[in-house]
């Protein structure tokens, strides 16, 4: 009976687990999904020779290299 209980908390720890993996994996990909985009935006104006009229100037900044 002891070894029946201590399967179903450590199945319920596992569980909580990879729910916060998941959550905290999902949160680093939210925030960084907006700069990714610009950069991506970047890349394909700079062969247009003009600049992105959606980005903004924090994402357009320095944080973006011209390689």
């Amino acid at each position: 009976m002891r070894q029946h209980m201590l399967n179903g908390w450590l199945v319920a720890a596992l569980v909580a687990l990879v729910c916060l993996l998941g959550i905290t994996a999902y949160m680093e990909v939210r925030k960084d999904l907006p700069r990714v985009a610009c950069l991506r935006g970047l890349k394909a104006v700079d062969k247009k020779a003009a600049q992105p009229e959606n980005c903004s100037t924090a994402c357009c900044g320095s944080t973006a290299s011209s390689a």
